[in-house]
């Protein structure tokens, strides 16, 4: 990200403490953007899964204004299972993505396609299917007409209710939702940040930290919205599954369907702020942290030699 020590002469020694460095900034970037998206996927998830709001809300602005008044007001339950998980999750993605690319580069795997989009495919399928119960059980809980439960309580009801199959319940939906726009957006972020960084060669390496804040602005906003746009209908049959419980992908879908085409863009604009928001944010300030860090390393390091 932003320097690249593939281009530039860095002791071994500066090269561990940037990878350090990236670890560190990727996870705060990820905590950060969980933390200031909760409001937002909250309003997405009552939004796309068809909850009702109570009649005695504050209607500022209209049905909107309703949903995130609501949303923004306490209690927040699952916030901390919400945060947490969004934090790992969208960690493991980006993080892992590229240090998986990384090794499957060095191991001499020259394939574009398959360096661009399998390490994101393999990250997030396997963050999806570990997130599955947490999922389900934070999106139940910001039902507003649903009794006020813990995390903890809400899991074990779907276990009393539909056995232990029904933690991963939806996961099929899930799968077609998050992995193809994790895939989209962590490929839009290298293509993007990879010619950004063949212009900036091109013009001497000269770029301004203003500039270098533009580029990765320009860049995480890409690639969250592309993201986020695509997936939508999948995100709405997967809270259908979730709603109706016992119901499969085929049932759900041929009954949302009954209705017209209407429902994939059913809650598409909170969908857009809620996965959009935070993939940009984290984007860009990991950049925004490893890029400081770094140009840090490798100015002691070359002090020190």
């Amino acid at each position: 990200r932003g320097l690249r020590c593939g281009q530039m002469s860095i002791s071994p020694s500066a090269s561990s403490a940037s990878d350090s460095r990236l670890f560190a900034s990727s996870l705060s970037a990820s905590f950060l953007a969980a933390l200031l998206n909760f409001p937002l996927w909250r309003a997405s998830a009552i939004a796309q899964s068809g909850f009702e709001l109570p009649a005695s809300g504050k209607n500022w602005g209209g049905k909107a204004g309703r949903l995130y008044s609501h949303a923004l007001a306490p209690p927040f339950p699952g916030a901390v299972a919400v945060v947490g998980g969004m934090t790992w999750a969208r960690f493991s993605i980006f993080y892992g993505s590229d240090r998986l690319k990384a090794g499957l580069a060095a191991g001499g795997v020259t394939n574009d396609v398959v360096l661009r989009c399998a390490p994101a495919l393999l990250c997030s399928a396997i963050v999806q299917v570990c997130n599955m119960p947490i999922i389900r059980a934070t999106i139940t809980l910001q039902n507003p007409s649903a009794p006020r439960l813990s995390v903890y309580a809400s899991l074990r009801g779907v276990v009393e209710r539909e056995g232990l199959g029904g933690l991963w319940h939806g996961t099929s939906a899930g799968l077609l939702k998050t992995v193809p726009k994790y895939v989209t957006s962590v490929a839009v972020k290298d293509l993007i940040g990879e010619k950004q960084e063949r212009d900036n060669m091109r013009r001497g390496g000269d770029v301004s930290k203003n500039e270098r804040l533009w580029q990765s602005f320009v860049k995480s906003v890409a690639a969250g919205v592309t993201g986020a746009a695509l997936t939508n209908p999948a995100d709405v049959l997967r809270n259908e599954m979730f709603k109706e419980g016992r119901s499969g992908l085929l049932g759900t879908l041929r009954r949302l369907n009954a209705d017209g085409p209407r429902w994939m863009f059913r809650g598409m604009s909170k969908n857009l702020l809620a996965v959009a928001a935070p993939v940009s944010v984290t984007i860009f300030f990991t950049d925004l942290f490893s890029q400081s860090r770094l140009l840090s390393a490798i100015s002691s390091s070359s002090s020190s030699s």
